[in-house]
């Protein structure tokens, strides 16, 4: 039995993780991955205290600080959440099952897809949801960029360095990407800018061969003879799990009050998977210890304690 397990891995999990275990609770983490989506980030310059520091980096430095407190990090995802007749709480994995006096959900957001045929089985073999990661892979080669706002224009950028051509492809007439951003894609002779367009099919047996794009205007196609696609269209929260738990708003995101408790005694939720407008890391870590902090004292004032 767990004084809290935190679902997560994240800066907001480790975060959480940290408050947790200096409060001497019996804390578990458990995520599939460690770091979520900082490990996508190349250059981290706006965490206070710290000039510069790469993702990888500072996840590295928070998870072996997690460690060193003795909590517990499991790579597992978690399947099903049901409460006890005790109010503690069950949490079902695909390798184990654990048990919680309290929840603190921190899953953060994950990448947003196309949702086409082969887009999961081509996932790893040309199909990526982060040029930072990946975009060394493919040197001299030919990809393909979705999407038109400031994360999609930065891969592009990202990949125009590192690819000999580079397709980026949007939907609608006109990017939503910084203007700054716009204009330094612009000026890339290696990059062309497809707007009014969709992916309509993702081609390829072993690896991703082609793609078919069609435009929203005369609806005419043609293919695109690629090595990668980098899709890079946004986040969303992947909560269904907690359908029945916790309130979720019409995104799907965690609803939680100041303190970060939900709708259900014992369950609280912080960073980018509530309903936070702002979703940065600095201030997903100061949510997690706020989420942290709550879930102690309400061990100290219940029952469960």
């Amino acid at each position: 039995m767990f004084d809290t397990i935190i679902i997560g891995a994240g800066p907001t999990g480790m975060s959480a993780a940290i408050y947790a275990a200096r409060r001497m609770m019996k804390t578990l983490v458990i995520s599939k991955n460690i770091g979520g989506q900082v490990i996508w980030a190349s250059d981290i310059k706006n965490y206070p205290g710290i000039e510069f520091i790469k993702g990888f980096d500072l996840i590295t430095k928070m998870s072996r600080q997690v460690k060193d407190l003795g909590v517990e990090i499991k790579a597992d995802e978690v399947k099903k959440i049901s409460k006890n007749s005790d109010n503690s709480f069950l949490i079902e994995g695909n390798k184990a099952s654990y048990t919680a006096k309290t929840i603190i959900i921190a899953m953060g957001l994950a990448p947003r897809q196309l949702n086409l045929d082969k887009e999961n089985e081509l996932t790893g073999r040309g199909i990526s949801y982060c040029a930072n990661c990946d975009g060394p892979l493919f040197k001299g080669k030919t990809v393909a960029v979705a999407g038109g706002g400031n994360a999609a224009l930065d891969a592009a950028e990202v990949m125009s360095k590192i690819a000999n051509k580079v397709y980026l492809i949007y939907r609608k007439p006109q990017l939503k990407a910084f203007e700054s951003l716009v204009s330094a894609v612009k000026d890339k002779s290696n990059v062309e800018i497809i707007l009014s367009s969709e992916i309509c099919q993702i081609i390829g047996s072993e690896k991703l061969e082609k793609l078919k794009i069609i435009s929203n205007i005369s609806q005419e196609s043609r293919e695109l003879a690629v090595d990668g696609l980098f899709v890079e269209i946004g986040h969303q929260p992947k909560t269904e799990v907690l359908e029945g738990l916790v309130e979720r708003d019409s995104l799907g995101q965690v609803v939680v009050d100041l303190s970060g408790k939900t709708s259900c005694d014992g369950v609280f939720a912080a960073g980018d998977v509530t309903q936070s407008e702002f979703k940065q890391i600095v201030i997903g870590c100061g949510q997690g210890a706020v989420a942290a902090l709550s879930a102690y004292q309400y061990l100290q004032t219940s029952k469960q304690s």
